[in-house]
């Protein structure tokens, strides 16, 4: 059979290109991994890997600077993880080359015994997270996210009477607070109680997630075969776990969701995500069966996304104001200025409380609900494991072989961002291990843009930012200036008659929570203390 020209030109060309990727990829193996620990033979740096409670972002900086790179690596047994200690880093790899960079590590326990496989900070990078992606940014754009803010400010003003009636249940009072916001937006679900039982369907499903990526997880991570042993042979005691915590989990995924749907055949549900994305994508869909999982995947994973993280940032908030009363006098005086001791503080306000968006990146910025993010399992030993911090939605996986300045970074490469460094740079934050608002205004007292917002690292990076960021700032905004507004917030005294200053321990797992401490929570005056009453009568 003959050749024509083009043929010839064409096959030619496929040639040469098949040759140079040939040559750019052996090129690139070539190249030096990024710096790192020097590792032992077979197992590499297993027994440098820092565990949860060691401070780990603050070792992968040390070695950053100890190795003059703002990219380090690490190795174990196979496993190549690379940390980022720049946001430059971070960005360039995780943002501008997000589409190599965006997919998920296996976690076999979690999504495939558990059956959190449908949450989207899980899912591997395809079609299915693509679409529940699509549907998000539906709900949660910065313009769609307004719409939720009466739920804000309703879930708020219960916050704040369950505050005045048990200020000793500060982290129970903020559990229910995230999780009454997110069930009224995700669902129009009115949940009053802590003890409610979808918040305590939600709260067992994500247990699963903390108990699953804690230090001391299960072997079947590391050897996914162990998946398929039978409940009743012998060490597989984390198949009888695996389902109790996945009828949680499927609980969390299907129950609200339902609930919605009876309720809309009698036109009983108001605005929220669930009715908005069934009525824009489930009328007429293509695949009613897959659409219909997506949402529900979309919807069940607000609460795995947002309701710890919020505790996490408010119980920080919490613990600033004790140690800083300077901050909160500050604070009132804006509010007073602008708000007064007639009303609580609304959004409209926002742009005349400069001083309180400071505080809120500021508590964003200073003690990172996620400083690196889920954890890697290394096995240590059957019985024993150590932890790599991950990024703060879950590690980044590389799909393809790539060359970062001079550096090979080969396919299947997890990519993590040291969010704690980045938030710490002293560059960007002088004094960064201070608690200090002021670092984000101009001596005029505005908000300065030229300082570097906090999220821009704490909601994660490229195709797998947070989605939610936007209703998580807006319910962390009203929280913070409604709270400032109403309480004074001071240390707790002694029997010995001393102040007692928290020592600002944090819970170090699957997120950072500030350890119990001690404080003293009461209304401002009586004035606002009429207020609140006034408040929870309007509220009943």
């Amino acid at each position: 059979m003959a050749f024509s020209s083009a043929d010839l030109l064409i096959s030619s060309l496929c040639v040469l290109s098949s040759l140079w990727l040939w040559a750019r990829s052996r090129r690139a193996r070539q190249l030096p991994h990024p710096p790192g620990p020097r590792g032992l033979p077979l197992v590499g740096n297993l027994f440098d890997i820092p565990s949860p409670q060691a401070f780990p972002w603050e070792t992968y900086l040390e070695w950053g600077r100890q190795h003059d790179s703002a990219i380090i690596r690490v190795s174990a047994l196979g496993m190549n993880v690379v940390v980022a200690n720049t946001l430059e880093v971070a960005n360039e790899l995780l943002d501008k080359r997000s589409a190599i960079y965006s997919d998920r590590p296996r976690m076999v326990m979690l999504c495939e015994l558990v059956g959190f496989g449908w949450g989207t900070a899980f899912m591997p990078y395809g079609d299915p997270w693509r679409d529940s992606r699509r549907m998000a940014h539906h709900e949660f754009s910065p313009s769609s996210v307004k719409r939720f803010r009466p739920n804000e400010h309703k879930a708020t003003r219960r916050f704040l009477f369950n505050m005045y009636h048990h200020p000793e249940k500060m982290m129970d009072n903020l559990r229910h607070l995230a999780g009454a916001t997110i069930l009224s937006i995700g669902y129009d679900i009115d949940v009053k109680s802590l003890h409610d039982h979808w918040i305590v369907t939600a709260e067992a499903a994500a247990d699963s997630i903390s108990e699953t990526t804690n230090a001391g997880s299960y072997l079947v991570d590391v050897v996914p075969i162990l998946k398929h042993l039978p409940v009743w042979f012998p060490g597989a005691g984390f198949q009888k776990q695996a389902r109790t915590w996945r009828a949680s989990v499927d609980r969390l995924l299907n129950a609200p969701y339902e609930d919605v749907q009876r309720r809309l055949v009698t036109d009983e549900v108001g605005d929220c995500a669930a009715k908005s994305l069934i009525e824009a994508f489930g009328r007429t869909p293509k695949d009613p069966a897959y659409t219909d999982y997506i949402m529900r995947a979309t919807l069940g994973s607000l609460y795995v996304g947002g309701a710890d993280t919020t505790v996490s940032a408010l119980g920080s908030f919490f613990l600033a104001m004790v140690l800083n009363p300077e901050i909160q006098e500050k604070a009132r005086k804006e509010l007073d200025h602008v708000v007064g001791s007639h009303r609580l503080p609304e959004f409209s306000d926002e742009p005349s409380l400069p001083y309180i968006d400071a505080i809120v990146k500021e508590t964003l910025r200073w003690n990172p609900v996620v400083p690196l993010g889920d954890q890697l399992l290394f096995p240590l030993s059957v019985r024993q494991y150590v932890l790599i911090e991950g990024a703060p939605d879950v590690p980044h996986m590389l799909t393809e072989d790539d060359v970062y300045n001079g550096y090979f970074l080969p396919k299947g490469t997890l990519v993590v961002a040291n969010t704690w460094a980045i938030l710490h740079d002293a560059k960007a934050y002088p004094e960064p291990s201070k608690y200090n608002p002021d670092r984000f205004l101009r001596p005029d007292g505005t908000l300065d843009p030229s300082v570097r917002d906090p999220s821009v690292a704490a909601f994660g990076f490229g195709r797998r930012i947070c989605p939610g960021r936007f209703m998580a700032v807006d319910s962390i905004w009203i929280t913070i200036a409604s709270v400032l507004s109403m309480f004074e917030i001071r240390k707790a005294v002694g029997e010995d008659g001393k102040q007692i200053t928290p020592d600002g321990e944090y819970h170090r797992a699957f997120l950072c929570h500030p350890k119990p401490f001690p404080c003293v929570i009461k209304p401002r005056s009586k004035e606002h203390e009429v207020l609140l009453m006034e408040l929870a009568q309007q509220d009943a």
